[in-house]
C-alpha cells in the first residue's frame, strides 16, 4: 500500500497500486504548482481510497471543464479525478511511501517552460497523450 497526504495531513488517502507517473508542462499545472513541470501520479479509480478529510478538498474549475481539489487548509493540490479518465491523478509530491516506479513520459511540451530543457530520454508528447484527451 501507497500512503499519501497533504502538506497539513488534513487530506490522507491510501492507493493499493499506481499504473504510471507523467510529467505535466501545461501553463496550468506550471502556474498551479509554481514549478517547471507538475508529475502526477495515475490511479485505477478502485485501487484509491481517502483516509481522512475528502470533504476538506475544495474543488474549483482552473479552466473550462477542468476541476481541481485543493486542501481548505493548506492549499495543497489534492487527488481528483476527471469525469473522461477511469483514473485518480494525483499530484505525486502527496505521496509518502515510494510508488515502485519512475516516470514515463512528458506531455504538453508544447507548453514547456521555455528556461528548462527536457533532459531525459522520456518520450514526449507536445499535447494530450493519444486515447486520453477529454471527450467532446
Amino acid at each position: 500500500m501507497i500512503r499519501g497526504s497533504c502538506l497539513c495531513g488534513a487530506v490522507r488517502f491510501e492507493i493499493d497500486v499506481v499504473r504510471s507517473l507523467t510529467h505535466c508542462h501545461c501553463a496550468n499545472c506550471r502556474k498551479l504548482t509554481g514549478a517547471a513541470f507538475a508529475t502526477y501520479a495515475h490511479v485505477d479509480a478502485d485501487k484509491f481510497r481517502f483516509v481522512a478529510g475528502e470533504d476538506e478538498a475544495m474543488r474549483y474549475e482552473s479552466a473550462p471543464g477542468s476541476f481541481r481539489y485543493r486542501c481548505k487548509t493548506c492549499g495543497c493540490l489534492t487527488p481528483g479525478k476527471a469525469s473522461y479518465l477511469e483514473t485518480v491523478s494525483i499530484p505525486a509530491g502527496l505521496l509518502d511511501d515510494d510508488p515502485q516506479l519512475k516516470p514515463r513520459l512528458h506531455v504538453f511540451t508544447s507548453s514547456r517552460a521555455p528556461w528548462w530543457t527536457i533532459q531525459d530520454d522520456l518520450p514526449q508528447y507536445e499535447k494530450w497523450v493519444p486515447g486520453y484527451a477529454p471527450r467532446s
